[in-house]
């Protein structure tokens, strides 16, 4: 079950970041292909408005999906949690006399 809450964990964070990452920067799908820059949305130049809206709207979404799914996983990780044996605590103070 650890394993595979670790693997789960270690995919959110990769999707997320590669999301975001795309999202933020989506100015640079104009860099490299030249060709998609012809034409207006609401007219405003595609190559200006598309990094805009992606970048305020689309981070914003990808943000309320990842809080969403990382709340579910924090909920996963609680019941984990409660299923594990009672440690006992170690007292680490010394009493010096």
């Amino acid at each position: 079950m650890k394993e595979k809450l670790y693997k789960k964990e270690i995919t959110l964070t990769i999707v997320f970041s590669v999301l975001l990452l795309l999202a933020g920067h989506s100015a640079s799908i104009f860099v490299l292909f030249p060709s998609l820059q012809q034409g207006t949305l609401w007219g405003f130049p595609i190559q200006y408005i598309v990094p805009i809206l992606l970048g305020w709207f689309g981070i914003a979404a990808i943000c309320l999906v990842m809080t969403v799914m990382c709340n579910k996983f924090d909920d996963e990780m609680e019941a984990y949690v409660k299923t594990l044996p009672p440690v006992e605590e170690i007292e680490t103070e010394k009493e010096y006399e």
